[in-house]
């Protein structure tokens, strides 16, 4: 195989790669926002935390910076 056809192919790839990881995105954006606006309606049982109980925070989600750096996050 000639090495501009195998740089060609990596190249392919790496479109392709970039394409799916675009659509994994869109797909945690729209669970995220629909998650969320799920928390907002009463009417979705088990969507807000029972009385008097903290939420808990997920390290890495809607974490600052000094959050992560402190448990060692990416």
């Amino acid at each position: 195989m000639k090495h501009e056809d195998r740089a060609e192919r990596l190249e392919r790839d790496a479109e392709r790669l970039e394409e799916q990881g675009e659509r994994i995105d869109q797909g945690i954006d729209e669970a995220r926002r629909d998650w969320e606006s799920k928390e907002q309606d009463t009417s979705v049982p088990g969507a807000q935390p029972d009385r008097g109980e903290q939420e808990e925070s997920t390290p890495g989600v809607e974490a600052d910076a000094q959050e992560l750096d402190k448990e060692g996050g990416p």
